[in-house]
Formats: C-alpha cells, structure tokens, sequence
C-alpha cells in the first residue's frame, strides 16, 4: 500500500481493520480510518491484480498464501482486543465515517462498476456474483452485518 501511494500503482490491496493498519505500518502514511462497512461481516479478503500476480513465481506466490493463512489465524487468536484498543486509544488515525446517505448512493454507484467487472470474463462474472449475493444477504441479515 505504501509504495502505491508514493507510485500512483496500486497492484493489490487487503482490505483490513485498525490493527493491521498499525501493524504493517499504513497508519504511518495515512491519515484517516473510514468505518462504511463495505461487506458488513469481517471476513479478510485479500485482492490482487491478475497480471502482476501471473509475474511473480509460484514460490513466491505460495509464501504470500501461506502469509495470508497466517493472518488469518493471528487474527483468530489476538485481532478483537486490538481492534477496540487500537479504534478507541490509537494515536496515528482518525475514525471517521461517510453519512449514511451518501455510503448508501456509493454502494448504489458501485453496482455499475461490479457489472462492468462481470463483464470482462467468464471468471470475473462468477466473482461478481458471488460477491452481490454475499453483500445481499449481509444487507438482509442486519446489524452487526450491515
């Protein structure tokens, strides 16, 4: 994340709460925490540009799996005590949130955007549509999910 701020080349990005934010170092480089919920429920979702993973060898590719995993499990094991800290008494980042309005008329927007994703490939609709029922049944499900 931190060279695609310096570069403008984003190549990938894990989408993460308060404590990997401090963790890795991103809330050294930026300045706010927003707090949409962009899925509802917590599930670590990792996001990588398909050309620029195809670049890096499978050895590699499976130490970023095996990382993946065990982020996973550190989370499992330490993540909630230092999610709430980290929101309540973190020094480096401002909570802030989008009005509820205006988050509803992005993720409204948003849809034209997954539908154009769909479109690119037989892979990239099944993704996509995988992805619109997760979000539907988070909406149906209420708060915590959404």
């Amino acid at each position: 994340m931190e060279v695609a701020l310096r570069t403008g080349d984003l190549d990938g990005v894990a989408w993460c709460g308060f404590t990997e934010t401090y963790e890795v170092g991103w809330a050294d480089v930026c300045k706010y925490a927003l707090s949409n919920s962009v899925t509802g429920a917590w599930f670590g979702s990792y996001f990588v540009n398909t050309e620029s993973w195809n670049k890096v060898p499978p050895h590699l590719q499976q130490l970023y799996r095996t990382t993946i995993d065990q982020s996973h499990y550190y989370r499992n094991v330490w993540y909630w005590g230092g999610e709430a800290q980290l929101r309540v008494h973190g020094e480096k980042l401002e909570q802030t949130e989008l009005p509820k309005e205006e988050w509803a008329q992005i993720v409204k927007d948003a849809e034209s955007f997954w539908d154009e994703i769909a479109g690119e490939s037989e892979r990239a609709r099944k993704v996509v549509k995988i992805f619109k029922k997760y979000a539907a049944d988070q909406e149906k499900a209420g708060y915590p999910y959404r």
